[in-house]
């Protein structure tokens, strides 16, 4: 591995704050607020205030530490920054989709389903961030058990990922540190024709998904409908799992691979299947957290999404990847 690629050292504990120091700071200083507003005026902030106050902390708090997290001679724009937004939200404005996108991922709090596995998350954030400490240059260094293909046939983008902090999917995400996003686009990067506002006008859409190795299945999730309003940066705040439909791989010891976000109906294997590299697994869809139909791949070193730590990966024939790369394999596979 090149000095590019290995991350600096630093505590992970630090880390671990990084991603959920934003939601909490946001939640205190909004109760402190409120208390004080009833205490000295006695009136009681309307839920409309209370929310557009929450939100405007969150992303105060959240713009300022991630502008100290990372070096600025470090920092790298997302090359997605030049590429056209999806759907019929792109007549207004990219950052329109700010105003969906965060609002309907901070309502995923009221889900019951999905509180409870942020709680999860937290929880398993912390047990991975002691499990590991002192081990990151080790994970960094992490060579698979054995070979990966990319779980798809033909041409596909690398939307979000990479195998350093600057192009992380989420780094401080222990699970997903080195995850994938991928998606289908033409020449201009464009990843659907049409309006953008159904389904099948995105060209990853219903495409087949396949084991990247051989494995057994160990967990699938397989009843969660599409999330709405494809196009507009929605998410499904009322879906009971995040990651939506998804399958969970053991293709070695250490070593499961995580297919999120499939159409729901689509999965033809079931708990205890072995399956073989390249065998269909489901098909891309768009559940879950998920603002357009794309899959997200990663690798993690247990069976559990929330406990398990994010492993390096570098697949056969492309070798490592990172965001805004156009890769391509054509292999035989079974459906």
């Amino acid at each position: 591995m090149t000095t590019e690629t290995q991350p600096k050292k630093q505590h992970w504990a630090h880390r671990f704050s990084n991603w959920y120091s934003p939601m909490i700071a946001a939640l205190l200083i909004m109760f402190v607020i409120d208390y004080s507003v009833r205490g000295l005026f006695d009136y009681k902030l309307a839920r409309i205030w209370t929310m557009v106050i929450y939100l405007g902390l969150y992303f105060v708090i959240a713009g300022w530490l991630n502008t100290i997290r990372v070096p600025k001679a470090e920092r790298q724009p997302h090359p997605a920054e030049s590429w056209p937004t999806s759907g019929p939200i792109r007549h207004v404005s990219r950052y329109v989709m700010l105003l969906t996108f965060y609002p309907t991922l901070l309502l995923s709090s009221l889900n019951p389903w999905q509180l409870i596995q942020q709680f999860k998350q937290l929880g398993g954030q912390a047990r991975i961030a002691k499990r590991m400490k002192g081990r990151e240059e080790e994970i960094a260094k992490y060579q698979t058990k054995v070979s990966y293909r990319l779980p798809f046939e033909g041409e596909w983008l690398v939307f979000n990922g990479g195998l350093t902090q600057a192009t992380s999917h989420s780094w401080d995400v222990l699970t997903q540190r080195y995850a994938y996003d991928f998606v289908q686009a033409d020449a201009e990067y464009r990843r659907h024709n049409h309006s953008g506002a159904r389904l099948n006008h995105y060209f990853c859409y219903n495409q087949p998904i396949l084991a990247a190795a051989d494995g057994e299945v160990v967990a699938i999730v397989d009843n969660i409908g599409p999330a709405p309003f494809v196009g507009f940066g929605v998410i499904d705040f009322l879906c009971r799992h995040f990651a939506g439909n998804h399958v969970i791989i053991k293709h070695a010891e250490g070593e499961y691979g995580f297919y999120a976000h499939l159409v729901k109906g689509t999965i033809p294997v079931k708990v205890g299947d072995h399956v073989q590299q390249g065998q269909r697994i489901g098909n891309c869809g768009h559940t879950g957290h998920s603002t357009e139909p794309h899959l997200h791949f990663h690798l993690q070193d247990g069976p559990d999404l929330f406990s398990a730590m994010g492993l390096p990966i570098r697949f056969e024939h492309v070798g490592e990847i990172t965001r805004g790369q156009r890769v391509k394999v054509t292999v035989c596979s079974e459906s």
